[in-house]
């Protein structure tokens, strides 16, 4: 082959390059955009419920002279925030306000201020129990039942355990069917010459609850 001839060669070589790769990029795919990385899940624990709910005052040795405090019935507010650990555990922080009509007419105000935690055993079903513990602070507490002694007013330890059904459970919004009872125990009171011991207050409670996780 001739010097000429090489060039010649050597150019069209050099045309045809960028028609091959411009023809290869144009057959081949482009890439898939990278996936997006899963939404984080939330992680708040809100709850937001009413109840029926009945309560008693009661003691240790005093009571039988006295007579345990009648069973009143009213409705009770319950809230919660709290924060997810995962599938089977909740902890937060649990409000509960119950106002009840007293047989004096009076107006008794309980409130329970709760650290509470909720486990679930089982990750796909609504099944829970939860237990609380914490301060709560009682106003014109009725604990006798014929109303002779006057109703107290004071804070003292407040327990509460609970179970029940979550319905929607991994929906953002869920329903709760629950029973429960809180217990305070509002410890010694002095009427005069007489010492009533261990006073405490039970409330039952069957109520519902809107969750949010």
């Amino acid at each position: 082959m001739t010097t000429r001839g090489v060039i010649v060669m050597a150019f069209a070589l050099a045309c045809l390059a960028p028609v091959t790769a411009r023809a290869q990029a144009a057959t081949t795919p482009a890439a898939e955009p990278a996936a997006q990385p899963a939404a984080e899940p939330s992680r708040l624990w809100l709850v937001l419920g009413g109840a029926s709910t009945t309560l008693r005052g009661d003691c240790q040795e005093d009571c039988p002279a006295h007579g345990s405090g009648a069973y009143l019935h009213t409705g009770s507010v319950l809230g919660i925030v709290g924060y997810r650990l995962g599938e089977h555990m909740d902890v937060g922080v649990e409000v509960s306000w119950v106002p009840a009509e007293l047989t004096t007419g009076d107006t008794a105000r309980s409130t329970f201020i709760l650290g509470a935690a909720e486990y679930k055993p089982w990750a796909d079903r609504g099944f829970f129990l939860k237990a609380a513990v914490g301060m709560a602070f009682v106003r014109n507490f009725q604990y006798d039942a014929n109303g002779t002694l006057p109703p107290a007013t004071s804070k003292g330890l407040g327990l509460s355990y609970s179970g029940g059904w979550t319905f929607r459970k991994h929906e953002r919004v869920g329903f709760q069917l629950f029973g429960a009872q809180h217990v305070v125990a509002l410890g010694d009171f002095q009427l005069g010459q007489t010492t009533i011991n261990d006073v405490l207050g039970n409330y039952w409670s069957l109520g519902a609850a809107i969750v949010i996780r």
